[in-house]
């Protein structure tokens, strides 16, 4: 028998162990790659890592939702998957939860994404006016709690954020801005709730003094983080303008309608704007001394700017709508004010902010705080701070 002959046994033998171990390997290759999807996510053994890969803005587009949806969704079986390996009470002490069967009911377990998942870029608001009894009965299954305080019940979310308006005769804009923002602000998986700020008919409007009094009155009730002080005639354009407080004070009405979508000036903090609670603690809130239509937003800025930054999301993407409505009155005297705004910005704001409350009502989609002041006495809390104009020197005769 030729040598040949005896070889071909061998060689068909490595031949098919070799074919075996590449199918093994391919095979093994295309389960893991398959479990991963689109993205790429190193998962804690216990929760969804705090910071997700940064995403192109494609991916947020309508086409790809699928992908970002089907990842999240993976994310989640895989966390949990993690669960079944817990056997002893150690490690379930370890996640706060007495049994296997609490890991289902237990929102502290897995944190909401960095990235919401459901989010699609630029959206169209609708802007139709319904009335408040069929606004309250189209969220009536979304289950926002009474006063207007909604959080996901799939996960924590990472943000907890009280949106203060100042508010007077907008009930037009009240229920479009109702409608709309409730489902934008759940898409963001937010823990959040809606006050509006409304002082009684008799006294002057005070924007910035509704904002610090909505600031305080919030705080009683809940350990917010973020605080975002919205005007009710804004209407964001854009999801991915996250309503959420960065590491500097953010100005997020950067590019509005009524001025062709270009930001007027670079120091402007007015329509929207984003502080955590020690950053609005830390300038001493608003000035109080604004009644009337103007000038407080431009104080405002100035505090910010003398320990932060003002920063911005793109104005692709801080876009905004004006809902129509009519002009207010401007303060004749905000100029003058403004000049007082440097050494005014340690005795006026939240250190000496002056109010009684009149009525605190949770209604099914907000909060209503009514409140009262007295402009005279708020005015004088700063008196001494006026500049004393210079006597004339009489000319000799």
């Amino acid at each position: 028998m030729s040598p040949c002959v005896k070889r071909k046994p061998l060689f068909i033998l490595f031949f098919f162990t070799q074919f075996i171990l590449f199918s093994t390997y391919t095979f093994v290759y295309y389960i893991n790659n398959n479990e991963t999807n689109t993205l790429k996510i190193d998962v804690d053994p216990l929760i969804i890592p705090s910071e997700l890969h940064p995403l192109p803005a494609s991916l947020l587009e309508e086409g790809d939702r699928s992908n970002l949806n089907e990842n999240y969704k993976n994310l989640r079986i895989r966390t949990k998957r993690k669960f079944l390996h817990l056997k002893t009470n150690e490690d379930l002490k370890s996640l706060n939860v007495t049994s296997i069967k609490d890991i289902d009911q237990s929102q502290t377990i897995i944190q909401c994404p960095s990235l919401p998942p459901n989010l699609v870029g630029r959206i169209s608001p609708d802007l139709f006016s319904y009335n408040m009894e069929e606004i309250e009965e189209h969220h009536m299954n979304s289950s926002i709690k009474l006063g207007g305080h909604w959080s996901p019940s799939h996960c924590t979310a990472r943000h907890r954020v009280a949106i203060i308006i100042p508010y007077r005769n907008r009930d037009m804009q009240l229920r479009i801005f109702i409608n709309f923002m409730h489902p934008f602000l759940q898409k963001q998986q937010l823990d959040y709730q809606i006050f509006l700020v409304e002082p009684v008919n008799d006294i002057s409007f005070n924007r910035a003094l509704l904002f610090n009094i909505g600031f305080r009155e919030a705080m009683k009730i809940y350990s917010w983080q973020c605080f975002i002080f919205h005007d009710v005639d804004l209407i964001p354009e854009d999801d991915r303008n996250i309503y959420a407080c960065p590491a500097e004070p953010r100005h997020m009405s950067v590019a509005v309608n009524t001025l062709d979508y270009n930001l007027p000036y670079r120091t402007i903090f007015g329509g929207v704007s984003a502080l955590t609670v020690k950053q609005m603690e830390s300038v001493n809130g608003f000035s109080n001394q604004f009644f009337g239509w103007g000038g407080e937003d431009d104080d405002m800025a100035g505090r910010v700017l003398t320990k932060y930054r003002i920063s911005r999301y793109p104005a692709a993407i801080a876009r905004y709508k004006m809902l129509r409505h009519k002009q207010d009155t401007p303060n004749s005297h905000r100029y003058s004010i403004l000049g007082l705004s440097t050494p005014m910005r340690s005795v006026d704001g939240l250190s000496n902010v002056q109010y009684k409350i009149i009525e605190i009502e949770r209604k099914k989609l907000f909060t209503l705080i009514r409140v009262t002041y007295n402009e005279t006495l708020i005015k004088q809390s700063v008196a001494h701070l006026q500049k004393k104009k210079p006597k004339s020197k009489l000319k000799k005769t």
